[in-house]
């Protein structure tokens, strides 16, 4: 299944110097720079058939184009490596504003009157551990979560710190009751 990356609220918020890094580990190379405005890279393949690609990388987020940019990228990039958008999209997100992680609790770690939970949750269509900071009382729930198996749900900021994605500003945490797809709250 080929899957096309268009949301332009994860696009948007790709890194220009994240996707430098990516292009430079896979082996692309700058061949021109335009002040701080964008830059140009290339890559020659020679597998079966010679193939040469271009990607021209806008350096300022704000570019009115930015997401289309970012989204042609994922193209090249897709056909260039012969994976999906998906995957390569993975490797580039290190921030999603406000999104909704649902997933299981795989690990605990207590602190004073609070604690972290590590989730097993979908980041962009592929399954990311997420750490998540909580507080006395959704520790209660993560613990019941993690005895139970239960399912949880969070929302707040995603931000992927060296290599680990971390749940940060933190709106909500609570048990997600699958059967009424409603979130469920610590019973009294």
């Amino acid at each position: 299944m080929i899957v096309t990356v268009r949301d332009p609220s994860i696009l948007s918020n790709l890194d220009p110097m994240q996707i430098t890094a990516y292009l430079q580990s896979r082996g692309w190379l700058q061949e021109s720079r335009v002040d701080d405005k964008e830059s140009v890279w290339v890559i020659s393949i020679n597998d079966e058939e010679y193939d040469e690609f271009s990607i021209t990388l806008p350096l300022n987020p704000k570019t009115r184009s930015y997401a289309l940019r970012m989204a042609e990228i994922l193209e090249t990039l897709e056909r260039a490596e012969g994976r999906s958008q998906l995957d390569i999209l993975s490797d580039l997100v290190t921030n999603i504003p406000l999104v909704e992680i649902q997933g299981l609790v795989i690990r605990l770690a207590e602190h004073k009157n609070a604690g972290n939970a590590i989730i097993m949750g979908f980041v962009v269509g592929k399954p990311q551990q997420i750490q998540i900071r909580l507080n006395e009382e959704e520790y209660k729930l993560a613990q019941m979560a993690y005895t139970e198996r239960l399912v949880v749900e969070s929302t707040g900021d995603l931000i992927k710190e060296n290599g680990i994605f971390i749940l940060s500003n933190k709106r909500k945490f609570a048990l997600y009751d699958t059967l009424s797809d409603k979130p469920q709250t610590l019973p009294s």
